[in-house]
């Protein structure tokens, strides 16, 4: 792939993530940096656009594909594989936590949630078009790898690294109505959260567990991300009740912080 630049346009993704929240926020950074967006929310839909894609009628194949690794249905290394059948664009994997040797031997990059436009572009620039389905080339936000070693304060409610690109890229407005679309499905989730907590199904606290970390990870809100983190990774009933108190108490916290003002 060329060098990309005044002369070279950003390439044409299909971002495949079954969370709103993150696909929503990382699709409206991509475009802000100019690249063109089509988006699924699962891997079905998105072999249906890369089937129904047609120049004549400006469905375009993409040149890259990010795809979520923990998707129901098609998802993971099986996923990869369909899309690769469909088309010739590089496959990166997007995930909140390490997605593991398989995927990462199978996709062309990993690249570590929250994303960031500068960093894909990066990856772009820095490694040439995969030959082979095990090229591999893992990039980390620098951001991200903040978060990791938990720079920020005990009980701070949103990772200012996060928010300052946010606010950096967007509207004050724009960054506004993205924490009040991430109180209304953190609000949802949990209810099927405690649902699933109620019936003692493991395997759906899981899931959910991993699509609040993902959603959270990509706003910054750091409280829920990593109290959704823990119960992702232990997933223990007993602990069950301190990590939905902990996800209330940022939610609420979050809330009162939209009505109060987010910090400037």
């Amino acid at each position: 792939m060329p060098p990309l630049g005044a002369d070279r346009p950003f390439p044409r993704i299909l971002l495949i993530d079954d969370d709103d929240i993150s696909r929503e926020v990382l699709a409206m950074m991509l475009e802000m940096h100019g690249f063109s967006i089509d988006s699924a929310e699962d891997g079905t839909q998105a072999l249906a656009l890369l089937n129904a894609a047609d120049p004549a009628h400006e469905v375009i194949l993409p040149e890259v594909i990010l795809m979520d690794t923990q998707m129901p249905g098609l998802s993971g290394v099986a996923l990869i594989q369909a899309l690769r059948e469909h088309s010739s664009a590089r496959v990166v994997a997007i995930s909140g936590s390490d997605p593991g040797d398989a995927i990462r031997e199978a996709a062309d990059g990993f690249l570590l949630k929250p994303i960031h436009a500068e960093e894909l572009v990066r990856m772009l620039e820095s490694s040439p078009a995969a030959e082979e389905p095990g090229d591999v080339l893992s990039v980390q936000a620098e951001a991200s790898e903040e978060i990791q070693n938990g720079v920020l304060a005990a009980g701070s409610l949103i990772d200012t690294a996060v928010l300052g690109k946010l606010k950096a890229m967007m509207p004050a407005k724009a960054v506004e109505e993205i924490y009040v679309a991430v109180a209304g499905d953190l609000t949802t989730r949990l209810a099927a959260l405690e649902s699933a907590m109620g019936s003692s199904d493991a395997d759906e606290v899981k899931r959910i567990a991993h699509a609040i970390k993902g959603g959270c990870a990509m706003v910054g809100l750091a409280g829920a991300r990593d109290a959704a983190s823990r119960l992702e990774t232990s997933n223990l009933s007993e602990t069950w009740p301190k990590e939905l108190s902990d996800l209330h108490f940022a939610l609420v916290a979050l809330k009162g912080m939209l009505d109060d003002g987010l910090p400037w």
